[in-house]
């Protein structure tokens, strides 16, 4: 059967507005995370019709209708999905890819995956049974020590495998054929001489599941004081560790409901919060937090707050967590940690305190940048200058990942503030600034005080020229505001090219170096150019940001007067597909518009 490539259908989903498709059909209303209004697909006259664009589903609670967008377009189209798929496409304006016919190969890999799925559910089965039965005695002891509920124990599939080298194999058969199954997903460790024996022994068994609800892997954990305390599945065909997230197959309507989710270490942990109410809860599986795992819990949440252990390792955790939330982050997006007292975990904390009292404290938990700077700050003096100083550097090649330009900046200026130095950059600074006769080549300098003068009164002053000289005097800032100068299209084309090189650069503009930037280009003209815009502008250390802000936004402004202006030009001679350009012009209008905004305003985006 043919279809569309599975990554493609996902940039579809991620690069259309809900709203804007659903809206052309339903008015809706904003209420809380929701918007509301009456379905399309049966008469009403209370709202019942309910958008999650943040999620990318619809759902109608009068009469049943769900699903994403392309089930939207489906049924208020009344096409099928290949037709649905091509009518969002238009929309976004994306070319359709050619669609895939299912080869031998592929149908036979489907085949494999739905037969290892019916392996491990049987296998699951049979945990289950084995926790109820007589011999499942201990365990069912051991989980009523720690207080869990039955209809906890139930809600997670929790079971039992019983002690013995090859009862589950056994139960499957006994044979080489059962033997390679079982191997295939993990149950069965090889030997070179037998057929292998069971995995899980004498252990509570947990159930590991996808996001869609699909048990794909198990988890054991011993009774006693032995180790290993836990053991997994091995990575298979069906189950990739850092793809997985326990207990997110549950969690998911909670978070939609709460709106944020508690990211803990643990299945204990995590059952032992869902016992007691606190549902939306994940764990990871016996790994750091991954790229994955942050992209899947951002498509169903905006809030996301780490619960570790206070220990030295929980500590550790949190960093690595820390590090990984931070590549990418855009605006709406908030990160938290809880760390809890040493020697206590989550589960200690939850029986102490109870649901109520674990979310009194994620409301208060630490926000992401006072955690890092309280980590980057250990061991050094803040009070002293070199102090202060060090916390800079060591915090910001970490800001500089932060994607949203915006919240970036905020992030500076709240460092600036924190350390009580200088700002870092100047988002609210309508002005600009004359630089001041310094020449910064690391001769002896001479500083006048800066003079502000409004953008109006700037003749003749050159803001690519300066711009240029600026990332050159201070080259990290390339790879911090890459985004926004890679889209610059400068008139002067000898520094476009020399932007281009920086550009290319990239990030290890981030690491200081004794050699000038000029000298590390491999083109002698280009290095040339390069030291000349240098000593020709004269610069002020103290006001760099400033400067470097006023001139990016005054270059932004000018370039979009300049593509205003051949697009007016445009449809004026009648050239071209009118709708498009006037569809292009009141793009161009709005970005101009959200540019001046910013200069007034900077919290507004």
């Amino acid at each position: 059967m043919a279809h569309y490539p599975e990554r493609f259908l996902e940039e579809l989903s991620e690069r259309a507005d809900m709203l804007d498709v659903v809206g052309q059909y339903v008015r809706l209303k904003k209420q809380g995370v929701n918007w509301l209004g009456l379905c399309p697909f049966h008469n009403e006259k209370t709202p019942s019709f309910t958008v999650r664009p943040d999620q990318g589903f619809f759902k109608c609670f009068g009469c049943g209708a769900g699903g994403n967008l392309f089930n939207f377009i489906m049924q208020i189209k009344g096409v099928g999905f290949p037709e649905a798929v091509a009518e969002l496409a238009a929309t976004v304006g994306v070319a359709l890819p050619t669609m895939e016919v299912e080869d031998a190969g592929q149908q036979q890999r489907r085949l494999e995956r739905r037969q290892l799925l019916e392996v491990v559910d049987k296998a699951r089965e049979w945990f289950y049974q084995r926790l109820r039965a007589p011999e499942g005695e201990k365990a069912r002891a051991y989980l009523q020590r720690r207080a869990l509920q039955p209809a906890t124990i139930e809600r997670f599939g929790l079971g039992y495998a019983p002690p013995g080298w090859r009862n589950l194999l056994d139960f499957f058969g006994g044979g080489e054929a059962a033997a390679q199954l079982l191997e295939k997903v993990g149950l069965l460790v090889p030997a070179t001489d037998k057929l292998g024996y069971d995995r899980f022994r004498d252990r509570i068994i947990f159930p590991i599941r996808n996001a869609q609800g699909e048990c794909i892997a198990f988890g054991g954990r011993v009774m006693a004081a032995e180790e290993p305390k836990y053991i997994n599945s091995p990575e298979t065909a069906l189950y990739q560790k850092s793809e997985i997230l326990y207990g997110l197959h549950l969690a998911q309507a909670a978070m939609q409901r709460e709106e944020r989710v508690l990211v803990v270490e643990g299945y204990l942990d995590l059952i032992a919060l869902a016992d007691r109410g606190v549902e939306s809860v994940v764990a990871t599986l016996g790994t750091a937090l991954t790229t994955s795992h942050v992209r899947q819990l951002w498509k169903r949440t905006r809030r996301i707050c780490f619960c570790f252990d206070g220990d030295t390792a929980g500590r550790k955790a949190a960093w690595r967590a820390l590090e990984m939330v931070l590549d990418g982050l855009q605006a709406d997006q908030h990160v938290h940690f809880l760390l809890l007292p040493q020697g206590e975990d989550p589960d200690d904390l939850v029986r102490r305190e109870g649901a109520e009292g674990l979310r009194s404290r994620l409301d208060s938990a630490t926000p992401l940048l006072t955690f890092m700077l309280q980590q980057l700050g250990e061991g050094l003096d803040r009070a002293s200058p070199e102090g202060r100083v060090a916390i800079r550097h060591r915090a910001w090649p970490l800001l500089s990942r932060v994607r949203d330009p915006l919240l970036r900046e905020l992030y500076l200026q709240q460092l600036s503030q924190y350390l009580d130095l200088p700002h870092l950059v100047n988002a609210s600074e309508e002005v600009v600034y004359t630089p001041s006769p310094a020449v910064v080549t690391g001769r002896q300098q001479r500083s006048w005080p800066s003079q502000r003068i409004t953008p109006s009164v700037t003749v003749g002053r050159d803001f690519e020229r300066a711009l240029l000289a600026i990332v050159l005097r201070s080259p990290e800032l390339v790879p911090l505001w890459e985004e926004e100068l890679s889209r610059l299209d400068m008139e002067d084309g000898d520094l476009t090219e020399l932007l281009s090189a920086l550009l290319e650069l990239g990030s290890d503009l981030l690491h200081g170096s004794a050699t000038p930037i000029w000298q590390r280009f491999s083109n002698a003209n280009l290095a040339a150019r390069a030291e000349a815009i240098l000593l020709s502008e004269e610069l002020q250390p103290e006001s760099l940001q400033e400067e470097f802000q006023g001139c990016l936004r005054n270059c932004q402004l000018r370039q979009l007067n300049r593509q205003i202006k051949q697009i007016t030009q445009a449809i004026e001679a009648g050239e071209g597909d009118m709708d498009r350009q006037f569809g292009v012009l009141l793009a161009l209008k709005e970005e101009k518009r959200h540019l001046q905004q910013r200069k007034s305003h900077p919290l507004l985006t």
